[in-house]
């Protein structure tokens, strides 16, 4: 008993320490309002009761405008701001937004061609540091993310399909790995 004791101040000092600025698990207050596609692409949304997603199509840019980002840019006040859209498949991608009203900002996005599943957006973001920023709030400014996500199109754009089918293990390979680690 005496052992826990140091142990729940130690992790509160820890957490304490570390600022929430320099944690991208923050949901910010900025709102991702609006996507629109440029060269053709298909686009739906958006949609979902709590993380709201907008569908997107791999190899096409859209312009993303993000508004209420005044958590940081001095209040919504710069002419740019740093956001990034996250991918564990295609990798992270920092942009610089430009504002195009006080807390509104915009920029455009190319879908990389391998994308796959949801792409988490961030704003208030440092190029580079993959763990700054905030995750972007939903349309309504619910307390949910927002994401883009990779989709596949019928004919027309009609009936949008989640992309995100990742390479399945092998059903030997778990019967290696026991036999590596015992």
């Amino acid at each position: 008993m005496i052992r826990r004791c140091w142990l729940y101040p130690t992790i509160a000092l820890v957490v304490a320490a570390v600022p929430a600025t320099a944690l991208a698990t923050r949901l910010g207050v900025a709102r991702l309002v609006n996507v629109v596609a440029l060269d053709g692409g298909c686009l739906s949304g958006p949609m979902g009761p709590s993380v709201q997603s907008w569908d997107v199509q791999p190899g096409k840019t859209y312009t993303v405008t993000i508004a209420n980002a005044t958590e940081c840019a001095n209040g919504g006040t710069d002419p740019t701001l740093g956001v990034r859209i996250n991918s564990s498949i295609s990798g992270n991608t920092d942009i610089v937004a430009t504002r195009v009203g006080p807390g509104t900002y915009q920029f455009d996005y190319l879908v990389p061609a391998n994308a796959r599943c949801t792409l988490p957006v961030f704003h208030c973001t440092i190029a580079g540091a993959g763990n700054s920023g905030s995750f972007t709030r939903r349309g309504d400014g619910g307390s949910y993310q927002a994401h883009l996500r990779a989709a596949s199109f019928g004919p027309a754009c009609a009936n949008p399909q989640e992309v995100c089918q990742l390479t399945p293990a092998r059903s030997h390979s778990w019967g290696r790995l026991k036999t590596i680690y015992r």
